[in-house]
């Protein structure tokens, strides 16, 4: 009997230790078991005070000081009637408040997810909520997950798809039971990239675990390197330090460090960081030319590209005035066809393999057989004031050359030939300087001095 509880009890342990090393919360770790984070190590939050500005996109519990003693959180079992009290409260607060002020910006943010929590109440009655609302997700409950293994971004523990209900953002992908829901500290990493418009372009800022207060940046667990259980972890694109739940040592490339040095190293960020990066990973935020603009002499794709991306942009302007040319201008004409010369980092990772290179080069070649054959498109074209060809020229041919001042056209060799003087400019500040001189002799033709005879005194004098 002994024998057999000894066998259970081991067996259970054996169990524990590979669920606990299957956790996503002890990847990359040398740990293989530790026991579940206690609940009073955590701060949970109330379900809808998690709307933040740009400037806190990382604290997940940032309220602003001006209506912090407002008392505008409402718990998860709030009525309907508490619901309304605090939608009118928060009205009255968003009038009295200044225009594009943080303040207002989280009091817009709350009162939207008031109200559809309070829709929410009307619509269920009850019963088990199909959509919620919490901390910018747009949550929706899994009815057919798919067979891969899932785990709660809350805990972190496995989600048993079978008897467990669970939820989803469909706007960041964050996971969670159904218990979890309602405790969630993480803000909606959507919202965070689209408020911020931009990547971090400081090469892993760790400002350490003081500023910190020795505490998680996502859920304010207490923190030290001596708890083996539960290290702090660095996210090396915030350069905030997570603990195991919030920080499941998920790899990904770092934007500054791609920036700056070309590096597509992947690195260890945190849940928060990794879904940020996800959504972004494809919207252009990356202006080269003002960050580090030695990089396209440092990578001779890059500049290729850059080049090609100037050309695409004359010829959008000969395409969309052709109603044919316009069914050629295909999304990734769009984006790089685009003025604000940004990248994104799926370009930039697609320069890093050769692969864009290959399909720009395809999409140029049918736009300029297009332009070049099209009565309308080849009409709009220039031809070479010094040696008179009947070739015709555009602005991105490598073969010409365009002046800045007058946009006239010219083959290179010519141009160099006459000195890198452009005729029409010159024939311009001629006729500019003929204008000027006949305006003058104009002026000097009734000149009224040439009437006034200087030699009588003033008026007063003579009588």
């Amino acid at each position: 009997m002994f024998l057999c509880y000894g066998g259970n009890r081991l067996l259970s342990h054996t169990m524990a230790a590979a669920l606990a090393h299957d956790s996503p919360k002890y990847r990359g770790s040398l740990i293989c078991c530790n026991p579940r984070t206690s609940v009073t190590d955590r701060s949970p939050s109330s379900s809808t005070s998690g709307c933040v500005s740009a400037d806190e996109s990382y604290d997940s519990n940032y309220i602003p000081k001006s209506i912090a003693n407002k008392k505008l959180k409402i718990h998860s079992s709030a009525t309907k009637e508490d619901i309304e009290k605090a939608i009118n409260q928060c009205k009255e607060l968003i009038l009295n408040s200044s225009q594009c002020s943080d303040e207002r910006k989280w009091l817009v943010r709350y009162l939207v997810e008031l109200r559809l929590r309070l829709e929410d109440l009307k619509d269920n009655e009850g019963q088990t909520r199909v959509k919620v609302s919490i901390k910018g997700h747009h949550f929706e409950q899994q009815v057919n997950p798919n067979n891969r293994k899932q785990y709660c971004d809350h805990c972190s523990g496995v989600i048993w798809s079978i008897v467990q209900s669970s939820y989803i953002c469909t706007d960041c992908g964050y996971l969670c039971h159904y218990k979890c829901i309602d405790h969630i500290c993480r803000v909606c990493a959507h919202v965070v990239m689209t408020e911020k418009g931009e990547f971090d372009m400081n090469i892993c800022p760790e400002r350490g675990l003081a500023a910190q207060d020795y505490k998680c940046a996502e859920c304010e667990t207490t923190l030290t390197f001596k708890d083996s259980w539960n290290e702090p972890r660095l996210c090396d694109y915030t350069g905030l330090y997570f603990c195991t739940t919030c920080h499941w040592n998920d790899q990904f490339a770092i934007p500054a460090r791609v920036v700056h040095n070309w590096d597509w190293e992947k690195r260890y960020v945190s849940r928060l960081a990794y879904q940020m990066l996800s959504i972004a990973w494809s919207r252009p935020y990356i202006n080269i030319e003002n960050i580090n603009s030695k990089l396209f002499s440092f990578i001779a794709e890059l500049e290729w590209v850059h080049k090609m991306r100037k050309d695409l942009e004359w010829m959008r302007r000969y395409l969309c005035a052709c109603t044919e040319g316009t069914t050629l201008l295909s999304p990734l004409f769009v984006q790089l066809g685009d003025v604000n010369k940004k990248y994104s980092m799926s370009h930039l990772q697609a320069i890093n393999d050769g692969s864009l290179e290959t399909e720009l080069t395809e999409l140029t070649e049918v736009c300029r057989t297009h332009i070049t054959n099209c009565p309308l498109c080849s009409g709009k074209g220039y031809l070479c004031e010094v040696c008179s060809n009947n070739e015709v020229l555009y602005p991105f041919d490598s073969g010409a050359i365009m002046c800045e001042k007058c946009n006239s056209m010219y083959h290179r060799g010519c141009w160099l030939r006459k000195g890198q003087t452009c005729l029409k400019c010159t024939r311009i500040d001629e006729r500019n300087k003929s204008t000027e001189k006949e305006n003058e002799n104009l002026h000097s033709d009734y000149d009224i001095d040439k009437f006034v005879d200087t030699s009588i005194g003033p008026l007063s004098e003579t009588i």
